[in-house]
């Protein structure tokens, strides 16, 4: 299940995914963040007006952090990258 970006403020949602499968965070810098969303406002980013992408990546990424069985580190790799690790790392679940 991929799911938005502020699911993780829901602490009973965040354990019942915990509960039921493997939670993977894929962890991106926020400079790369940056470059990655340029339709924040057509997007649906749930973010209260004057809220930055840097404001809300170091408001969630300790959340993140906090519920994952699994971070990896996509600001440099590529997508299959990624997803060589993760794949990787599941093995071990």
């Amino acid at each position: 299940v991929a799911t938005g970006g502020s699911a993780v403020y829901g602490e009973n949602a965040m354990k019942n995914l915990k509960k039921n499968g493997v939670v993977v965070y894929l962890k991106v810098n926020a400079d790369e963040l940056e470059k990655r969303i340029c339709n924040i406002h057509t997007r649906g980013i749930a973010m209260k007006e004057g809220t930055t992408i840097r404001d809300l990546y170091s408001e969630r990424a300790p959340l993140y952090e906090k519920y994952a069985d699994i971070t990896v580190d996509c600001s440099d790799s590529t997508p299959e990258q990624c997803v060589d690790e993760i794949t990787a790392l599941l093995k071990g679940y």
